[in-house]
């Protein structure tokens, strides 16, 4: 059998079965245990899932507060509402103001005009000259009414508020904010023919990479006591579990 054949756990030349992912032959009880440790890296991707599931659902989970934002767009729309009232108002006043000013004047004139000249007829104080500007006056009262029941045209001026462009005056846009994204380390075979796991990375001390840290995962196989047991000079800061064909489960107790 050639070299290529060789068991990459245990290294003899019985690499009976062959693993397309990491291209690494293997004997048959060795790729049991390189299978567990697929099985429980799947595992810890499904609960990452899980984890990730909750994290969503807290997200979106609905509201039933009212949110600062929505707070804010109402209060801005009580205070618009207002300064609309309060120009509607002001606007109500001057053309109140302007129908009902000429009708005032000439009320207000004639009642001085009917005191003067109830005084003249009762004082007898009055000459020609006084008769003829009080026939002037009563001329002038007369034009003043026929002009008043013409109609007088008063417009709205609205041009200024017509040109408000309401969708711009208040929006709301979205801020993205910079959040740093962890990158998952991704180790890949010189010939890039396929993406190599870590836990199958074999470092230069013989013993196998972690899954997540990519260090040495001080765990090594002894074929006199078919096992995988714990190397010294451990680096790993993870705690992973590697099952032995003793059934006997190990753990790198890391933080």
């Amino acid at each position: 059998m050639s070299k290529s054949n060789q068991c990459s756990t245990c290294q003899k030349p019985i690499g009976v079965m062959h693993c397309i992912g990491c291209d690494g032959y293997f004997c048959t009880k060795d790729f049991k245990g390189h299978r567990e440790i697929l099985f429980t890296e799947m595992d810890e991707l499904v609960e990452e899932r899980d984890k990730l599931q909750e994290k969503i659902n807290r997200a979106i989970k609905p509201n039933n507060s009212i949110s600062p934002l929505i707070e804010e767009i109402n209060a801005w729309e009580r205070v618009t509402i207002e300064k609309v009232r309060q120009t509607a108002e002001h606007a109500r006043q001057q053309a109140n103001q302007l129908m009902n000013s000429k009708s005032v004047k000439i009320t207000n004139e004639f009642k001085g005009f009917s005191d003067k000249l109830a005084d003249l007829k009762k004082t007898e104080n009055y000459v020609e000259h006084d008769l003829t500007k009080l026939k002037q006056r009563i001329h002038q009262f007369n034009v003043d009414l026929t002009q008043l029941s013409q109609e007088t045209i008063i417009e709205l001026d609205k041009e200024e508020s017509e040109k408000i462009e309401w969708n711009r005056i208040i929006y709301v846009r979205e801020k993205h904010l910079e959040v740093e994204r962890q990158q998952t380390p991704i180790i890949l075979k010189e010939d890039a023919r396929a993406t190599v796991s870590l836990s199958q990375e074999q470092l230069g001390c013989s013993g196998r990479a972690c899954a997540h840290c990519g260090k040495c995962s001080d765990w090594c196989y002894n074929s006199n006591k078919k096992g995988y047991f714990r190397r010294d000079g451990a680096t790993c800061n993870r705690r992973f579990p590697f099952i032995t064909f003793n059934s006997n489960p190990h753990f790198c107790e890391c933080n």
